[in-house]
């Protein structure tokens, strides 16, 4: 809005209505047309002095209200949340048909926390608990949205200490493996 007035008071006088219309079209247009890109982040922390994977994902609200609407809840709304429980059991079981973890060849129990807004975001907290506090390698499948939104890309973070690697995964690449024996 600052820039706006800024550039009208700077403008001569007969351009500033094209520049109104040019701002104008552009302000409203993100209320019509779809974004261009379609990315979650999921970050896992290896906390190995707790013997958890820790994990963070960020999706965009819209793309998710769309896909629950496409499962067969067409009245849902987040932010403010329409009904939080049909949310977050949605959000739970999404979350967990969508992301399989192994550690060390044997499927890991995802445990959702819970859930945040940040701006146009929303963030899903989960967790697993290791009976051991060693991971040898850590298999992670990834799926989200990837049959909704076909151009969707999942980029995954591992994290912990001395560790920092990215995977960039789609709907043809879903899997990656980490040897932390390397």
């Amino acid at each position: 809005m600052k820039l706006w007035l800024l550039l009208l008071n700077i403008t001569p006088p007969m351009l500033r209505k094209p520049i109104s219309l040019l701002f104008l079209f552009f302000g409203l247009s993100s209320f019509f047309f779809e974004h261009d890109y379609y990315l979650s982040t999921t970050t896992l922390n290896w906390a190995a002095e707790k013997g958890e994977l820790q994990l963070t994902s960020r999706f965009f609200i819209d793309d998710l209200e769309a896909f629950m609407q496409q499962e067969g809840h067409p009245k849902v709304v987040f932010q403010p949340d329409s009904d939080s429980q049909k949310i977050d059991d949605f959000i739970a079981q999404f979350y967990q048909n969508q992301i399989q973890i192994s550690v060390d060849n044997e499927l890991q129990t995802i445990r959702y926390l819970g859930r945040e807004y940040q701006d146009d975001l929303l963030v899903i907290y989960a967790e697993i608990k290791l009976a051991k506090k060693e991971i040898n390698r850590l298999e992670v499948e990834n799926t989200f949205l990837t049959e909704f939104l076909p151009s969707q890309q999942n980029l995954v973070h591992l994290r912990g200490e001395k560790l920092k690697k990215s995977f960039l995964l789609n709907a043809k690449r879903t899997h990656f493996s980490y040897s932390f024996k390397e």
